[in-house]
């Protein structure tokens, strides 16, 4: 690998570069939030013989050699970043893109990223550092990112590191990146899962660095308000509860509140761990019918947890540049091949629930501009329907109707004017649940019914829903066949438990064969909705940015005197 000190030699390398159609790039970056981040240096990779050159762009150790002048290297780079003619191959883009960006450099030509590639091929294995993917598909041993900046006391910031080992490492990054590319981009083929990974995973993350970049204003007087109001209804129900166990004690000591309701209240269900009693959300909920204690401690863990992630939290992660919250949308960090949001994550805040929607009600737009949401109306039983061929199903969307309350009055046989809103809750839990694989005894104990019951309302379901049952029935076996279950759009996921000897194992490994296809093309559709919306938004150069996903919801800030003509695009593109 090759060290480049002087503007001269960057100039010449990138003047023979300027026909290459492929090179791949490894970025040095200081940790820390991407926004805010500073680029050390970075590698590039031809293939063949002009290899791998290393351009250090940061203050390093006094003993290193002379450094190229960032702004002026970066200049100097910029039109080989930007041309989308020259194939990039980036591990972890979006990471690049965004901080190509703050330098004012729209990264083009992203063509491969090994990351996303090995999350392509399995999502069960989450291999997403590059020194795993290389010992995973190349049988090679990289120094990971710990063995060059250290742990723990030993951890050294970059900027403090030898020239030479960020040579060492950026250049490796780079060029097994270049082998990765070529290696897996066969794999995808043969798995014909070439489309997935070049029309989905590929666009994405440009959608996804813009949004992380947006991010979302937040409205920290409502916050406040919110924190003294949650504030005191903990300490109400701190009250109560205390009142209830007829002592006070810790409420978030899970061996205290165990010896409370079962050795102090003899509740029944009472299971004894290593560490004690246990106190879990099921638990709890399971006791719920035979006393008031447990449901007031369920009401208040959940205020206090919606108060901690959120209320107390969203404040201080504002960006003191942008004055506002950028969360992280994780491309690989599930099995299905949904979104995850992080550091904050913004996909849990319950839609639901009062304290919920109140918490939403403090993401606001800037002045001059409004919010629009947009989501998709049932789409996984959409989907079932689709999968499941069933008509009764087909049917009832086609129609326009009510599946639900359809449902409801095929289960509980009366006619659909009859249908109570407490049925029609029902029924909605039945719907989702059969998705679930949601068993006669878990509906039981959801609805409060007895099991006889459950299991009479699931059989008057299947009678009603004959293909949802065949799908149910049909799906598993095919899968075990095969090893895997697939998307719309060809995402897969193994499942090897399906010969587990555990009969739980195994059972849970059928409701996921079940469950993937159907919540596996959801995300499928709503990420190819939104490449589609951000480059119409583009296109037609509307004052509209995407700025937050929460599974099959998408938020736009929009100027207001567009909000027409935007929310008729977005709901088009969907």
């Amino acid at each position: 690998y090759k060290l480049v000190t002087s503007l001269e030699a960057l100039e010449k390398i990138l003047s023979r570069s300027l026909k290459t159609q492929q090179v791949a790039i490894s970025l040095m970056i200081a940790e820390g939030n991407a926004l805010g981040s500073e680029l050390i240096g970075l590698a590039l990779a031809w293939e063949g013989e002009r290899g791998c050159h290393y351009f250090p762009l940061g203050q390093v150790s006094k003993s290193s050699p002379p450094q190229l002048s960032g702004r002026s290297a970066v200049k100097l780079l910029a039109p080989l970043l930007a041309d989308p003619h020259v194939n990039k191959v980036i591990h972890n883009s979006k990471r690049a893109w965004i901080n190509f960006k703050r330098l004012n450099i729209e990264l083009s030509g992203i063509r491969f990223d090994p990351m996303l590639a090995a999350y392509v091929l399995d999502p069960g294995k989450r291999v997403q550092d590059l020194e795993a993917i290389a010992k995973e598909y190349l049988n090679k041993s990289l120094s990971s990112y710990d063995d060059l900046v250290g742990t723990g006391r030993y951890r050294r910031a970059l900027a403090d590191l030898p020239v030479e080992r960020l040579l060492a490492y950026a250049g490796d990054q780079a060029v097994y990146s270049l082998q990765l590319a070529t290696a897996l981009e066969e794999k995808i083929k043969a798995a014909n899962q070439t489309k997935l990974f070049r029309d989905i995973e590929i666009p994405l993350v440009r959608v996804l660095a813009r949004m992380e970049m947006k991010g979302v204003k937040i409205d920290a007087e409502r916050l406040k308000n919110l924190d003294r109001d949650f504030s005191a209804r903990l300490e109400e129900m701190v009250e109560k509860i205390f009142d209830l166990a007829g002592e006070s004690f810790n409420i978030n000591s899970p061996q205290k509140l165990g010896l409370i309701l079962f050795d102090k209240l003899a509740l029944p269900l009472g299971k004894k761990t290593k560490t004690g009693y246990s106190t879990s959300m099921n638990v709890l909920t399971s006791l719920a019918p035979y006393h008031t204690l447990p449901r007031e401690v369920l009401n208040y863990r959940s205020l206090a947890k919606l108060k901690n992630t959120y209320v107390d939290t969203l404040p201080r992660m504002v960006n003191r540049d942008t004055g506002r919250v950028h969360t992280s949308y994780n491309q690989t960090g599930t099995v299905t091949g949904r979104l995850s949001s992080s550091e904050p994550n913004l996909q849990n805040i319950p839609v639901r629930t009062e304290e919920g929607r109140e918490i939403r009600r403090a993401f606001v737009a800037d002045p001059g501009h409004m919010l629009i949401s947009a989501d998709y109306s049932q789409i996984e039983l959409r989907i079932l329907g689709h999968y499941s061929k069933d008509e009764a199903l087909i049917d009832a969307f086609q129609k326009g109707e009510d599946v639900h309350l359809s449902t409801a009055a095929e289960i509980f046989e009366v006619e659909p004017h009859e249908v109570s809103a407490e049925m029609r809750r029902q029924a909605k839990t039945i719907n989702f649940g059969i998705i679930y694989g949601m068993s006669a005894f878990r509906l039981a104990k959801d609805l409060g019914i007895p099991q006889k019951k459950g299991r009479q309302i699931i059989e008057r379901y299947f009678d009603r829903y004959r293909g949802v049952r065949s799908y149910m029935e049909e799906t598993p076996k095919l899968a075990r066949k095969q090893g895997f279950v697939t998307t719309l759009l060809n995402r897969k996921r193994f499942l090897p438990d399906l010969k587990s000897r555990n009969h739980n194992v195994r059972q849970f490994a059928e409701r996921t064969a079940i469950n993937t296809p159907i919540q596996g093309s959801a995300a499928d559709i709503i990420k190819l909705a939104m490449i589609r919306i951000d480059a119409e938004l583009e296109r037609k150069s509307l004052p509209a940015r995407m700025i937050m996903q929460v599974h099959d919801e998408l938020v736009f800030e929009v100027e207001a005197s567009s909000a027409r003509d935007v929310a008729t695009l977005v709901q088009h593109e969907m």
